[in-house]
């Protein structure tokens, strides 16, 4: 045992790398420092201003256009923009334009294409139902047909959390199997551990005090009194606490006692979930935070995605010498390509030409409504302030980060998938 332990750190801490020591550490693991950039940002505006989700940190005069430094300005579009829409074009390149992925996955990435359609439905049945009412003798409250559009938002936002989530896990896998880290006591301990620390903050969020003062967030209900003053959230809230604490402190003591028995650790696993579990904590932790959870915790898998994506692309197209491979080669050619492509589909899908038809047709500025949408997918703008064009308009805009979630769910399913294990190399 002594001997073991004397073992110099190197021996003892094992790093297996996905791709190399340098990348993981950039793109993989310290993709959270973005995060981490826009709760610094985050924390100046809620003690340097008075209102931090409308007033400026200041005002740039460029000619004639005014530009307000504010959090939507500095968090969410920036976020949406330069890194999140082409995350999603991301996607659509590595399947849409790969001929392998038509043939494999082809009912998939048809059926993907219903996303577009189910915010839209769901915002409209409701006073659809509402139309048909008065013809039974009775009308639907006004406050009733925004019900869709609610749950519609609220479903968005907590799928967005999860997509996130299960990223991270594949990665955190990722790592367990480049270590051959899969004894079955500490693959139990793994997943409880991941998942916990993960989806706590959550439910401390949902039944903590603040939860409703966060703008943007329906009432649940959770702090009615049950009986006498209990509430579901008393109950709840000390208890999602109990079982955070608990489990991280239970993984330290596993750590610990790995390391006294002379086991070998997953530095790799172990820097990942360091990297990641306090960001989630603190993008939970105060009204204005929980705001923009979206752009907090989905930075960083941003970075992960397009390193991951480009990768992947880089290893299976680029020896590929068949004509039918000829477009999805070109979109990966190299880095400079593969970002261009997306910053011209981002740019065009937010101001382009079809915006200024669909703006002659429809009526909507929709120069307003999309900003209001990647608001809406933020977390930042409340669907009920909106009228009901602009809500219809946002959710199909959203069926783009939704179709992306459910491919995303297809296509990287490393023990499954022969092609996805030989192009990432694993």
């Amino acid at each position: 045992m002594q001997a073991a332990i004397s073992q110099p750190l190197t021996g003892r801490i094992k790093f297996n790398w996905i791709l190399s020591r340098r990348k993981d550490l950039l793109f993989y693991i310290g993709s959270a420092l973005a995060g981490w950039l826009y709760v610094g940002i985050i924390f100046y505006a809620i003690y340097a201003l008075n209102d931090p989700l409308r007033d400026a940190f200041l005002t740039l005069q460029l000619g004639g256009i005014k530009i307000s430094l504010n959090l939507e300005l500095l968090v969410v579009i920036s976020w949406a923009i330069i890194l999140d829409a082409p995350h999603v074009w991301a996607t659509l390149g590595r399947t849409l334009f790969d001929p392998d992925e038509w043939r494999v996955r082809g009912r998939e990435l048809r059926f993907s294409f219903i996303w577009f359609f189910v915010g839209p439905a769901a915002i409209l049945l409701p006073y659809f139902v509402g139309a048909l009412t008065p013809n039974l003798g009775f009308t639907t409250p006004l406050e009733t047909l925004a019900v869709g559009g609610i749950l519609f938002f609220v479903f968005f936002r907590l799928w967005a959390y999860y997509h996130v989530v299960r990223q991270h896990w594949g990665f955190f896998a990722l790592y367990k199997r480049k270590a051959n880290d899969n004894e079955a006591l500490t693959n139990k301990l793994d997943y409880w551990f991941f998942n916990l620390t993960l989806y706590m903050p959550l439910l401390m969020f949902l039944t903590s005090s603040f939860y409703k003062n966060t703008p943007g967030f329906p009432p649940l209900g959770l702090q009615a009194p049950i009986f006498a003053n209990l509430t579901i959230s008393s109950i709840l809230h000390p208890l999602a606490w109990t079982i955070y604490l608990a489990i991280i402190l239970l993984y330290i003591g596993f750590q610990v006692k790995l390391w006294k028995a002379g086991s070998t650790l997953n530095g790799s696993k172990l820097l990942y979930m360091c990297s990641i579990i306090p960001l989630h904590f603190v993008a939970f932790s105060h009204p204005i935070m929980a705001v923009f959870i979206v752009p907090l915790v989905t930075i960083g898998h941003n970075i992960q995605y397009h390193c991951i994506v480009y990768s992947f692309a880089q290893n299976k197209y680029k020896s590929k010498t068949d004509r039918e491979f000829r477009w999805v080669k070109a979109l990966f050619k190299n880095f400079t390509t593969y970002a261009l492509v997306g910053l011209v589909f981002t740019f065009g899908f937010y101001k382009g030409p079809w915006i200024d038809w669909l703006k002659s047709v429809s009526g909507l500025e929709l120069d307003t409504v999309l900003l209001n949408s990647i608001g809406m997918m933020a977390g930042i703008k409340d669907p009920a302030s909106l009228r009901l064009g602009e809500r219809v308009f946002a959710a199909f805009i959203l069926g783009f980060a939704m179709q992306h979630y459910y491919l995303d769910s297809k296509i990287w399913r490393v023990n499954r998938d022969k092609d996805v294990q030989k192009n990432l190399k694993v």
